[in-house]
């Protein structure tokens, strides 16, 4: 990029040179062949008058041209003046002339009026104007003049000028592009600044930040951007670390019980009741290990946005009560009871909602006593629709409200009354709801139960 900037910077002001350059030169030229045409103008005009006063007189013809010539013999810009009767003869013309610029040269510059043309005689270069004078009467015939400026010194003087021009060109292009060098690696140099930080970020120092106040303008916002997704990628790993670490933990213990019945088993001649015991337990194992297995494979899915929701229009009513009548065998045999309430529409995928449901039913289940009460309610008339499951339980401390949702969080292991229970469900919960767009609020406090609500983004597409 360096490179292309400093390219396109030298090649720009290569071009403003140029043009500079150009302009000077032609209004130079212009200017030049102005003064010589005007000076060839007067000398012209000055042997009209006389011969247009005096046309007898052939001294002050004579006087006139010898005059030019000693003027012309200490001039820079020699000219010649020369002229010719109506038959062609000559009547009077500046020594010389005849044999650096002879009468037909001028064939091209034939005029009533003087205009002036460039004419070359080897290395010699002349600027030529003639003119018709015509005679007092109509009897009476004219003359031709003509007139011959050289222009050597002013060809010199512009070939001199267009190797300066070309020295300046040249050397303005060598310090544009040391310039523009200089200038784009200087402003490049907090993109450098930005790559030298960013290589000292590892996996050891996610932590590290490269927006420290001292970026220009144009770059801040990329620092900012930068610090924004290292903050992503250290959340992500250190949930990732967690994760690893939790999910060892909880396939450790189900596959330690399996090893250890198998060596109990294996120790000696077993009856094949025991053997049957042995299986059997085992199987509750694989099944736990099964709907781990299957609870991460959705969570990984949903992470990834690799879900496909059917959302549809749902009565959450029915939802509820269809979830509730799933548990109600169980509620009852745990003696507690379940009451759905209220009415609302909303936009989702079945299947997921009766998911997170039965998860929010399920272990308001687990943690409520008999005699206890569980409300699904329903909600949605002054805001977003909200599914709500209410129980009487134990509560949780108000510490751990931040970290429900996490993958294989549990307050405490010791209420875990059953067996199934990973610390998945609320995971699930929080995965449903989010791809639906909306969140997961728990409100909870020891003694007086815990209630979660699912907020839908809207009630329709």
């Amino acid at each position: 990029m360096a490179s292309w900037l400093t390219g396109y910077y030298a090649l720009s002001l290569f071009i403003l040179l140029v043009a500079a350059s150009a302009l000077l030169y032609w209004e130079l030229a212009r200017n030049l062949l102005q003064q010589d045409e005007d000076f060839l103008a007067h000398k012209v005009q000055v042997l009209t008058v006389l011969l247009e006063r005096r046309p007898l007189e052939r001294s002050g013809v004579d006087q006139e041209v010898l005059e030019e010539a000693e003027i012309s013999a200490q001039s820079p810009a020699p000219f010649s003046l020369r002229v010719l009767d109506a038959t062609g003869h000559l009547v009077d013309e500046t020594p010389g002339m005849g044999t650096s610029v002879p009468v037909s040269a001028f064939a091209q510059s034939q005029a009533t009026a003087p205009r002036a043309v460039r004419w070359h005689s080897g290395k010699h270069a002349f600027l030529l104007t003639s003119i018709a004078v015509p005679g007092p009467s109509s009897a009476t015939p004219g003359w031709k003049i003509q007139a011959a400026l050289s222009i050597a010194a002013h060809e010199t003087l512009l070939a001199r000028y267009r190797r300066d021009l070309g020295i300046v060109l040249l050397s303005g292009l060598l310090v544009a592009a040391l310039v523009g060098a200089w200038i784009t690696r200087r402003g490049l140099r907090p993109i450098a600044d930005i790559t030298q930080a960013t290589e000292r970020v590892g996996v050891e120092h996610l932590d590290y930040r490269v927006q420290t106040g001292r970026w220009p303008r144009e770059l801040a916002s990329l620092a900012s951007a930068f610090d924004r997704m290292l903050e992503r990628l250290q959340e992500s790993f250190e949930r990732l670390s967690q994760f690893s670490a939790d999910l060892a933990h909880e396939l450790r213990t189900p596959i330690n019980n399996l090893m250890g019945e198998a060596q109990v088993t294996l120790a000696r001649t077993r009856t094949p009741g025991e053997y049957a015991r042995v299986l059997q337990s085992a199987l509750e194992e694989y099944n736990r290990l099964a709907r781990m297995i299957d609870s991460m494979l959705f969570l990984a899915q949903a992470d990834r946005a690799r879900l496909a929701l059917n959302r549809v229009s749902l009565d959450a009513r029915a939802e509820l009560q269809a979830v509730a009548d799933f548990y109600q065998a169980l509620a009852d045999e745990q003696g507690v009871q379940l009451v759905c309430e209220g009415n609302a529409t909303i936009f989702a995928d079945p299947l997921l909602v009766r998911r997170a449901l039965s998860n929010l039913l399920s272990n308001a289940l687990k943690y409520s006593a008999a005699g206890g009460h569980i409300v699904l309610r329903a909600a949605g008339a002054n805001g977003p629709p909200v599914l709500s499951v209410t129980d009487t339980g134990i509560g949780i401390p108000a510490e751990h409200l931040p970290k429900l949702g996490d993958r294989f969080y549990r307050v405490d292991p010791a209420r875990t009354n059953s067996p199934d229970g990973a610390g998945l469900g609320l995971a699930i919960v929080k995965s449903i709801i989010g791809l639906h767009g909306g969140k997961l609020l728990i409100d909870s406090a020891p003694g007086r139960g815990t209630s979660a609500a699912l907020v839908f983004d809207s009630a329709g597409p």
